[in-house]
């Protein structure tokens, strides 16, 4: 009787094969690096949206606290120039106004303060402040930047014919240094696009 033997062959990967599938692992590794960058880059932009707005909403709340806290109180500056309790910058957007219901200090023991709204270089929009017994030609104040890439900021003022002015006092409308605005309408502008507004009362005086 004449005896085979059967031997096994093991065959490995050829180098086209092994070529194949280290393509294939490149590709999915790829493929996976791409999918956790953009992960990332959404989870970036929805916690920078989310400072944003609550940068935004913080920004309405110390807005609308100056307004309800307007006094029709006229300031004075170191050189006797006196400014009415509330003006606005006919040339650009500024609005400078008097407010009460700050600590009441030695320094300052009316507790009122003088409130500067401006958008400065940088696009940002800035509150800055002093004492009522301070002046802005002396002293710096007290400076807040509320918001970035501010492209406009308005205060629109209620007039006596019950339009909207940005000046005040509005023009042709007689008001005495103390006259201060019925109604405020606030319309920020974010990166050119976004607008957001509210409306506040405000303290009327003649």
């Amino acid at each position: 009787m004449r005896r085979f033997s059967i031997i096994k062959q093991t065959r490995g990967f050829t180098l086209i094969e092994t070529l194949v599938a280290m393509l294939l692992l490149a590709i999915m590794s790829m493929m996976s690096y791409q999918a956790i960058e953009a992960v990332v880059f959404i989870n970036d932009r929805s916690q920078q949206s989310l400072a944003e707005e609550a940068r935004l909403q913080r920004a309405w709340q110390i807005i609308g606290r100056d307004i309800i806290h307007l006094r029709p109180r006229t300031f004075v500056d170191a050189l006797g120039t006196t400014e009415p309790a509330y003006v606005t910058d006919p040339s650009e957007f500024g609005v400078r106004f008097s407010r009460g219901g700050g600590p009441m200090l030695r320094s300052n023991p009316s507790g009122l303060r003088r409130v500067e709204y401006f958008i400065n270089e940088d696009q940002q929009l800035v509150r800055q402040s002093w004492a009522i017994t301070e002046s802005p030609r002396l002293s710096d104040g007290s400076s807040m930047v509320l918001i970035n890439n501010v492209t406009e900021v308005r205060f629109e003022h209620l007039t006596r014919e019950f339009l909207y002015s940005e000046d005040w006092p509005p023009i042709n409308e007689q008001h005495s240094p103390t006259s201060l605005p019925k109604m405020i309408r606030v319309i920020i502008v974010l990166n050119g696009e976004r607008e957001t507004s509210k409306l506040f009362p405000g303290v009327f005086s003649k």
